[in-house]
This record gives structure tokens, C-alpha cells and sequence, in this order.
């Protein structure tokens, strides 16, 4: 019997993440995963069930890497609601902005007609973004520093705020650009500017 091991799944994880990357999801297969890994299908079937399931735990991989710490930090703030929310606009807008970011997006949309990927990774990223913020938002609602409203609607506009306007564009263009420090910042302190506009107590 052999032994599965965190190391290993790590590994595939990485192979998988960047095969994925190169070939798109459809010229994607788990044979081709398996030559680059160094192993057969059974093991790769070990760990993962299916290549839907190897591609959400790719997904998942990046949200504990990048988004799970942002959130956490900004549900544990102390300070005032402007500094909170841009830092973690800042951290959010320099994630999903990545050449990455854009071609997993783009992956997924593209399957989204036809399996059940889309709705499998609006469960896995998006909703547990919105769920988080709308948390904290609530949290600083109660405490007078936004007015009073619905937190899980605040929290769709504060986001769609920073992922519209320049960022909205890129998922469109053939090279994607990388935004600069500059620039997040002048995106996330125009969002801030008109969702604080509209919250303010």
C-alpha cells in the first residue's frame, strides 16, 4: 500500500499549477501531469480524484497563499477603517492582477459553460472573500464607523471597486500588463474614496 505524504501532494500541486498555466485546462491531462511529475495516473488518482479536482486544489493553493493571510489580517485590525481597507485592497488588487491570477480566471470562465468548475471555484475564492470582508465590515458597521447597511452588499461593491476600472480591462488583452506599486495604490484609494463616500456614517 503506498503512503500518501503532504510533500508529494505539494509537488503535484506545483507541477499541475504550472502545466496548467502553459497549456490551458482543456490541453491539460492528467497523463501529461504524471510524465511531469515523474509517477503514473494511479498515483496522481491517489491524491486527486479527477483533473477538476487537481485544478481546484491548484485554485485553493493560491487563495491560502495569498488571500487567507490578507483577510486575516484585516478581520484581526485595530486601526480606522480607511488604513485597514486600503492595506488589504493593496495586498487583494496586486493578487488578482497577477499574469497568474488573470489566466486562471480566464481558465475557468472558459469551463464554466460546460462543467461544473465555475460554480466549484466561486465556492472556493470568491464567496469566501466576500463572506470574510462582509464580516469585518459588519463588525466596524456595528461599531459606528460605517453607517449602518448591508455588509455582504457593501462588501460586493468595495470589491468590485477595486477589481473594475484598470483591472477590468486586463482579463481582455492579449499581453497582460503588471500593474505598478504606484498604480495599485491610485486604484485603491480611488475605490476607497467613493465606497467610503457612500458609507460613511
Amino acid at each position: 500500500m503506498k503512503v500518501r505524504t503532504d510533500a508529494k501532494r505539494d509537488e503535484i500541486l506545483a507541477v499541475a499549477r504550472a502545466a496548467f498555466l502553459e497549456l490551458g485546462y482543456e490541453r491539460t491531462s492528467m497523463a501529461e501531469i504524471a510524465t511531469r511529475v515523474g509517477g503514473s495516473k494511479a498515483t496522481l488518482y491517489g491524491y486527486f480524484a479527477s483533473k477538476e479536482a487537481l485544478f481546484l486544489a491548484c485554485i485553493e493553493r493560491l487563495a491560502e497563499q495569498y488571500i487567507s493571510p490578507a483577510l486575516a489580517q484585516l478581520e484581526a485590525s485595530t486601526d480606522d477603517v480607511r488604513p485597514a481597507l486600503r492595506r488589504f485592497g493593496e495586498q487583494f488588487l496586486a493578487f488578482i492582477s497577477t499574469q497568474e491570477s488573470v489566466a486562471t480566471y480566464r481558465m475557468v470562465i472558459s469551463q464554466a459553460g460546460h462543467s461544473a468548475i465555475g460554480e466549484a471555484f466561486f465556492e472556493a475564492g470568491p464567496i469566501q472573500i466576500d463572506t470574510a470582508l462582509a464580516r469585518y465590515l459588519s463588525g466596524v458597521m456595528n461599531r459606528g464607523q460605517l453607517r449602518k447597511a448591508d455588509a455582504a452588499m457593501a462588501a460586493t461593491h468595495f470589491l468590485a471597486l477595486l477589481a473594475h476600472g484598470e483591472m477590468w480591462r486586463h482579463y481582455f488583452m492579449n499581453e497582460v500588463p503588471v500593474l505598478t506599486r504606484p498604480q495599485i495604490k491610485r486604484i485603491v484609494d480611488r475605490a476607497l474614496d467613493a465606497f467610503l463616500t457612500g458609507y460613511q456614517p
